[in-house]
Parts: C-alpha cells; structure tokens; sequence
C-alpha cells in the first residue's frame, strides 16, 4: 500500500521582465477564468462527495472521479499562480486535461 503513491509538487517559473500591458489582460482574464474555476468548483465539488461514499462503500478510487477532482486542483493552481503574478503563463479559460 502507497508503493506507487507519488508527491504533488508545484513548479513555478517566471521571467524577472514583466509587461505593464499584461497587468490590465490578467484583471480581464481573471473575470474570466474565476467565473469558469467558480462552475468548476461546484462541479468537482459534488465529484469530491460522490467520490468519498464511492471510496467509503466500495473501497477504491473511481479513476474517473479521482480525474476531475485532480483537473480542478490543477486548474486552481494555475488560477492562483496567474493571479498571484508569480507567473506570466495564462491558464487556459478552458480546463484541458492533465
């Protein structure tokens, strides 16, 4: 048991140049992308719940469950990175799969 678990790790790159045009696009597409993450998030919220009376009933994970869970922690991520101008990479509008 966990002998194939792997780690989640977070890997952030930026360039010390930042474009003073791309603060005014991040505001716009952080609108956006929020509105996108917020109908995600209830999505991978009601997964998150079928999910644990899956795992509590049948005693494994649901890979198609455990895959939107994980798409909206990544998309999340992205979201707050972007926002956070830790990054100049934009997340897709669109989640896309990982």
């Amino acid at each position: 048991m966990g002998a194939n678990l792997k780690t989640v790790k977070v890997e952030v790159k930026s360039d010390p140049k930042a474009s003073r045009l791309e603060l005014f696009v991040r505001i716009l597409w952080g609108i956006v992308s929020g509105i996108v993450l917020w109908v995600f998030s209830i999505i991978a919220g009601i997964c998150l719940m079928v999910h644990w009376i899956y795992i509590l009933i049948l005693g494994k994970r649901s890979k198609t469950l455990n895959n939107v869970v994980r798409a909206y922690f990544y998309y999340s991520t992205k979201y707050r990175a972007y926002l956070s101008l830790l990054t100049d990479e934009r997340n897709p509008i669109i989640p896309e799969d990982e």
